[in-house]
């Protein structure tokens, strides 16, 4: 390799470490401390094995030779991913994209542990108060191309208790920068640095605020509940939602 070309190379990967360290700063710390994060490693293999299934299928191998195959896959998923700017490689449609977060969920989804998701969860749960309906509540942080290529950081499902079927979802778009108005996602949450630390509830911090919290948590549990609730009369008539508080019926 020539030295042109080698610096060539140095300078795109530099640029790719600044943006990674970037997107560290401003993104994924707000994110995992707010919401939790998708489990990295299990995504990352996941995705790769969703984007070349005829490269990490296991069909008529021997016992030596699947083992061997997957610890191959698991080490090339690691590569592929290596940085932020990877995931733009190669796309996954949105609705694929979900159900590998989905598969890669580090907690309960209808129990948030970090404190942040788990009163949004309950306070948007509380909307619904019929007993026909499971919320669940999903991240996709910690380095995901639904968080990554989709904009979205998280979202909620609401599904028939009964069938099990989903009947509505909301996406969400976490951010600090003050100026951001705008987003892929159905809804946009912005939180600066002193609303973080209103949430964090250590020991230490004097800044912990919970009529902040509560106040906060019923303004965006608002906007999530209307916006599940446009999106299910967007897909279908069959229901239609009770303005009383007894949530979607039939």
């Amino acid at each position: 390799m020539s030295s042109l070309n080698f610096n060539r190379v140095e300078r795109l990967q530099h640029r790719n470490d600044a943006s990674q360290e970037s997107f560290d700063a401003n993104g994924f710390v707000l994110e995992e401390e707010m919401i939790g994060t998708a489990n990295k490693r299990q995504y990352k293999e996941q995705a790769y094995q969703a984007l070349y299934p005829e490269e990490c299928s296991l069909e008529n191998l021997e016992q030596t030779e699947r083992f061997e195959k997957i610890l191959t896959i698991r080490e090339a998923a690691q590569q592929e991913f290596q940085n932020i700017t990877d995931f733009h490689k190669k796309s996954i449609p949105l609705q694929k994209a979900m159900e590998l977060v989905e598969k890669c969920q580090t907690g309960d989804p209808e129990n948030p542990a970090r404190l942040f998701a788990n009163q949004l969860y309950q306070a948007i749960k509380d909307r619904f108060v019929n007993d026909k309906y499971i919320l669940k509540f999903f991240s996709a942080a910690g380095g995901t191309h639904l968080d990554i290529s989709h904009g979205i950081d998280c979202y909620f499902k609401l599904y028939d208790k009964e069938t099990g079927k989903e009947l509505t979802r909301a996406t969400i778009d976490l951010t600090k920068r003050p100026n951001k108005d705008s987003s892929s996602a159905d809804v946009l949450i912005n939180i600066s640095q002193a609303d973080k630390e209103k949430f964090d509830n250590s020991k230490n911090n004097n800044n912990f605020d919970q009529n902040f919290i509560q106040e906060f948590i019923a303004k965006e549990a608002e906007k999530i509940t209307d916006a599940m609730i446009d999106n299910f009369k967007k897909e279908t008539n069959n229901y239609t939602y009770d303005s009383k508080g007894s949530g979607l019926v039939r």
